[in-house]
């Protein structure tokens, strides 16, 4: 049990910080198949009586929990790696430019209106 639990979280950091979505994808199922090796030994454990009475729904409960938020992460990802374009809540409308960031031919140390 401890193995499975050590390889969910393993596989989840090691697919977050690899940055590429088909890596992360990867890693997500590694993560999922691990977490239902653990829910299976969570049954293991029950009927061999090593969980107290009223102990194993609790732990499918959070096991089951742990596993919805790994497909939803899964679901912002295409099976092939490309991130899925609305997977993201829609935000408010954009602001428009307001022409703050352009280039207006200074340098920050130069005063306006003066040129070297």
């Amino acid at each position: 049990m401890n193995d499975a639990v050590i390889s969910v979280t393993l596989n989840i950091s090691e697919g977050f910080l690899r940055r590429r979505d088909k890596e992360t994808m990867q890693f997500l199922r590694y993560s999922v198949a691990s977490n239902g090796e653990l829910k299976a030994c969570y049954y293991i454990a029950e009927g061999r009586q090593y969980l107290r009475t009223g102990e194993l729904g609790g732990l499918i409960e959070l096991n089951e929990s742990i596993a919805k938020m790994l497909r939803r992460w899964q679901g912002t990802l295409e099976a092939d790696g490309t991130p899925i374009r609305n997977a993201r809540p829609k935000r408010g409308p954009r602001t428009k430019d307001q022409g703050r960031t352009r280039d207006q031919g200074r340098t920050r140390d130069q005063e306006p209106g003066t040129r070297d």
